[in-house]
């Protein structure tokens, strides 16, 4: 009998974890199947630019970021490469195109992150001013690189840390909106 209740308890639990695992497509508000464009302004927080150039840079920018979040070097590269391309097609973004070149030849997170560092600091020069409506939040974390902090971009309020990726997520604080 006791075996019964707990193979019965273990079936309901494999039920329970197949019904809640849904591959759900992204959905607007109308119930419509959102392009995948759609689905990264959805997620960017609808952040828009003067210049459209600029706000796929700064997409890309944000897909390098979430990559290190993961500590993912292998989309962290896959997503530079596409800010090289993205970044080829604005003045005045030679820095940037090095920091973003950095990352997108080595799968050494933690060089790739070191990298990303200095790309934040473009990224901000670049989108600074050109925002025409939405916001980009600046934050900070104090114990990136030995203490010496760095800070990053994100389109959510919400910190959740590139340099550290899940060994300390949340560590930072937002420092500066811009809008």
């Amino acid at each position: 009998m006791k075996n019964k209740l707990i193979i019965a308890a273990l079936a309901l639990s494999i039920a329970t974890v197949y019904s809640c695992k849904s591959d759900k497509k992204a959905q607007g508000e109308g119930g419509e199947q959102l392009t995948e464009q759609q689905q990264t302004d959805q997620l960017q927080g609808s952040v828009t630019f003067k210049d459209e150039k600029t706000g796929t840079v700064y997409n890309y920018y944000i897909g390098v970021k979430e990559a290190l979040v993961k500590t993912d070097a292998g989309k962290a590269q896959k997503e530079a490469k596409m800010l090289i391309a993205a970044l080829s097609e604005l003045d005045n973004a030679d820095k940037a195109l090095q920091f973003a070149g950095e990352i997108e030849v080595t799968d050494d997170v933690e060089v790739q992150r070191k990298s990303f560092f200095g790309l934040s600091e473009e990224i901000t020069s670049l989108v600074s001013g050109q925002i025409t409506s939405g916001a980009i939040y600046k934050q900070y974390c104090p114990m990136a690189f030995n203490n010496e902090g760095a800070y990053w971009l994100s389109s959510e309020e919400a910190v959740l840390n590139p340099y550290f990726g899940d060994k300390m997520l949340k560590c930072g604080t937002v420092q500066e909106v811009l809008e």
